[in-house]
């Protein structure tokens, strides 16, 4: 009775030590997991370019540009890397399809800087279908790339028009400046005429200036006319860009969230440790 009782106390101590040395190894291997998913956690949103930033650091449009461009070419270049892995065992003409339209293709917020995903890719739907599985997986669903998709297509339009718009705004003033010095030379010439005495020559010299300040007077509507279509293009354009930057930030609120989400799952633990468990269910306390 007493040799049962010691061998029942023995693996108590037993199973206690173990216990202790399996949670201690559990703790240090859970540390460095944690370690590695917050290095990772980092890396994806450093990658997707997560930086709080406010709207008064935009100072010009090129600023949003350039930042969007950069976002975009990390986020695709992760994207792209990760679904040509994935896509690798599915063929291999379509893995090399793959590797090659993913240099090619846009990303999903290349439609903010004019690049389209195109629609119809051939032998690289398996890169592709690998492609929407890593966006879904970094949380970025079909509705917000379109989303992006269709505010980048607006805001690319709209600075072409603004482009253009400038374009001809300048071409108006050049022109209206070249009238203006043009009209002052006759002027010129007209007093030097009448100063010589050549009364024919002033008068001549006169009515063609008369003629050059009709066409300034023209010239300098077209230009506020031109003025006014330029004001109203930057204010779409204006408005475009701050739509664009807050659809950027709701892509990367829900890359954000998702990332989160994955390493909430990833070290949810077990409320009971499965050796204590086993021995409750053989009625060892």
């Amino acid at each position: 009775m007493l040799g049962s009782k010691l061998s029942v106390s023995l693996l108590v101590l037993l199973s206690l030590s173990i216990s202790f040395c399996r949670g201690f190894v559990h703790d240090r291997r859970r540390h460095a997991t944690w370690s590695k998913y917050l290095a990772h956690d980092n890396m994806c949103l450093r990658s997707i370019g997560f930086e709080p930033r406010a709207l008064s650091h935009v100072k010009n449009r090129a600023d949003v540009l350039m930042r969007n461009k950069r976002f975009d070419n990390e986020f695709d270049d992760v994207t792209s890397r990760r679904a040509a892995q994935k896509s690798a065992g599915k063929g291999g003409g379509e893995a090399a399809a793959g590797a090659i339209l993913g240099a090619m293709l846009g990303g999903p917020f290349g439609a903010l800087f004019g690049a389209q995903i195109g629609a119809n890719v051939g032998s690289s739907r398996a890169f592709d279908k690998a492609k929407e599985d890593e966006m879904k997986r970094l949380g970025v669903t079909k509705e917000m790339l379109e989303m992006a998709e269709d505010c980048g297509v607006a805001l690319e339009r709209a600075m072409e028009g603004l482009k253009a718009t400038q374009d001809s705004y300048e071409t108006q003033r050049a022109f209206a400046r070249r009238l203006d010095s043009d009209s002052d030379r006759l002027y010129e010439k007209a007093k030097a005429a009448m100063t010589a005495s050549e009364e024919e020559k002033a008068r001549a010299l006169l009515t063609e200036r008369q003629g050059m300040q009709e066409k300034l007077k023209k010239a300098l509507m077209s230009c506020a006319s031109a003025r006014k279509m330029l004001e109203q293009q930057e204010e779409n354009v204006a408005a475009l860009e701050a739509r664009a930057m807050e659809v950027e930030a709701l892509l990367q609120r829900g890359v954000g969230a998702k990332a989160m989400q994955e390493s909430s799952d990833q070290f949810s633990l077990s409320d009971e440790d499965p050796l204590v468990k086993k021995f409750r269910d053989l009625d060892i306390d």
